[in-house]
């Protein structure tokens, strides 16, 4: 997943997704949304999400990450 550099859009909620999310997910340095909300992914959201920037909408509502989520997050000032 981590090759497709050019996605802009990662809609993986309301699935049935279970595990750890990958962390070559943050190497979709073009992604614009991603939206993992409603799933069983577990564990801690990688701190590369920080390398996320172009992200402007972001939806982990209902998921299974550890807490607390990385600081990292807070680099992603384009969150609507």
């Amino acid at each position: 997943i981590g090759q497709l550099t050019a996605l802009t859009r990662l809609d993986l909620g309301t699935t049935d997704l279970t595990g750890q999310i990958p962390s070559e997910i943050c190497q979709l340095t073009a992604l614009k949304r991603l939206d993992l909300r409603y799933t069983d992914l577990t564990g801690q959201l990688p701190s590369e999400i920080g390398q996320l920037t172009a992200l402007t909408y972001l939806d982990l509502v209902l998921t299974k990450f550890a807490r607390p989520l990385p600081t990292q997050i807070g680099l992603l000032t384009s969150l609507k």
